[in-house]
């Protein structure tokens, strides 16, 4: 993405519709989580289980992509010499 061409306004709306999708996606894998955790029957936990391993297969790949999308601002090191 050339960020001479993107706008501002483009640049917020594209990153809090960014936000609001992963947030939704960690509230799931949280809930799916808790879920997990109480389920004591194999035969539930075996669905929940895998509705978690998707939804983290999920996670993963948007935030590769977000990695890959956007350059991250170098870090900055002070030296203390």
């Amino acid at each position: 993405m050339d960020e001479a061409k993107t706008s501002p306004r483009t640049a917020l709306a594209s990153f809090i519709s960014w936000h609001f999708r992963s947030r939704r996606l960690e509230d799931r894998i949280r809930e799916l989580c808790a879920k997990a955790v109480v389920t004591t029957e194999p035969t539930e936990l075996s669905p929940v289980l895998e509705q978690l391993t998707n939804a983290l297969h999920v996670q993963v790949d948007r935030l590769r992509k977000r990695a890959t999308e956007s350059s991250l601002p170098a870090e900055r090191r002070f030296s203390r010499t």
